[in-house]
C-alpha cells in the first residue's frame, strides 16, 4: 500500500465515458536484460526521450512479491526533481506464472475504471508482459504507519469511495489454460454437480455475482498442486475452511451497494464510514 504524497498527473473525469482505449505495445520486458527492453518499452512510449539530452535511468522497487516494478525517468539538464517526477512513468511487468492466479485483462480493465474515478493513476500502455502508467509519488505504508489515525482513517475513507462508488465489472472468474481440472474431483464431489471447471468456480458463492471474493478464492484452491498426498490433503482442508466462511458470511451485504455509506463530500480524516454485517 502507498500513501500520496501529491498528484502528479491528469486524471478524467469521474464517470466520464469519453476515454480513447490504452495503447498495446507488442514487446516483451526480459528480465535477463531488464534495462535493454525497459529502455524500448519506454521510448516505444515516449520517442521524444530519445533526443540527445535526454537521461534516462531506472529505479527498480523491491517491496512487491512478483511482480518487476522500475520507475522510468528522464533527467534532462535543468529540470528539478519535481519536474523530472511529473513526467515519471513506472513499468510493471508481470510475475513469472502469476497468471495462472490472476486475470491480467480484467486487472486492466479495473486499473482504467479506477482510474476514471480518479482513484488509480493514468494507464498509459500495455504490452506483452505488463503495462505502463503514471507515476504518482509517496511512500510505501509500514505497520507503524497504520497506527496513525491520519493515515488508517484515510485509508478507510479510500476504500469505503472504492466500494461504494465503483461500479462492479460483470463478467466470469477467469480460468487459466493452466489449470488442472483433475483437482476438482477431491474436493466435495465438485465435479458430480458441475461439468465445468469455471461452473464449480462461478458457483462458490450461490446467489452471489460472479466474480467475487468466494469464486477467486474458490479458484485459487483449485489451482493449487495435488500431486502428493501431502499436497491433496491442504488442498481439502483449505475447501472445508472456505465452505464454512461462505455458508458464515457470504449471505451478509458486506461492503459495496446498500452496504457503505459515506459522506458525499468527506472532509480529509473525518468521513463516517459505516457497513451493516447484520
Amino acid at each position: 500500500m502507498i500513501h500520496q504524497d501529491g498528484d502528479n498527473g491528469p486524471r478524467a473525469a469521474a464517470g466520464s465515458d469519453q476515454h480513447p482505449p490504452v495503447r498495446f505495445i507488442s514487446q516483451t520486458y526480459d528480465g535477463s536484460d531488464s534495462e535493454n527492453s525497459a529502455r524500448q518499452l519506454i521510448l516505444a512510449l515516449r520517442p521524444e526521450w530519445s533526443s540527445d539530452d535526454s537521461n534516462i535511468e531506472f529505479v527498480r522497487f523491491t517491496d512487491g512479491i512478483t511482480n518487476t516494478l522500475l520507475k522510468a525517468v528522464n533527467k534532462r539538464p535543468g529540470l528539478s526533481k519535481d519536474e523530472v517526477d511529473r513526467e515519471a512513468i513506472l513499468l510493471r511487468a508481470y510475475g513469472h506464472g502469476t497468471d495462472l492466479i490472476i486475470d491480467r485483462a480484467r486487472e486492466t480493465q479495473n486499473h482504467e475504471l479506477l482510474s476514471r474515478h480518479g482513484l488509480a493513476p493514468e494507464l498509459l500502455a500495455r504490452f506483452n508482459n505488463g503495462m505502463i502508467y503514471r507515476f504518482i509519488r509517496g511512500s510505501v505504508t509500514h505497520p507503524e504507519d497504520l497506527r496513525r489515525p491520519e493515515i488508517y482513517l484515510a485509508v478507510a475513507t479510500r476504500l469505503a469511495q472504492w466500494h461504494a462508488a465503483v461500479p462492479c465489472l460483470p463478467g466470469k472468474t477467469h480460468i487459466s489454460d493452466k489449470m488442472d481440472v483433475h483437482c476438482v474431483d477431491i474436493l466435495n464431489g465438485a465435479a458430480k454437480k458441475h461439468a465445468t471447471l469455471q461452473e464449480a468456480v462461478d458457483a462458490a458463492a450461490p446467489g452471489k455475482q460472479a466474480p467475487n471474493v468466494w469464486t477467486v478464492m474458490q479458484k485459487w484452491i483449485f489451482a493449487l498442486p495435488t500431486k502428493t498426498a501431502a499436497q491433496r490433503e491442504r488442498q481439502k482442508l483449505l475447501q472445508v475452511e472456505l465452505s464454512k466462511l461462505v455458508a458464515e458470511l457470504s449471505h451478509r451485504p458486506g461492503l459495496g451497494r446498500d452496504g457503505v455509506s459515506y459522506c458525499q463530500r468527506p472532509s480529509r480524516y473525518n468521513c463516517q464510514v459505516s457497513a451493516d454485517f447484520n
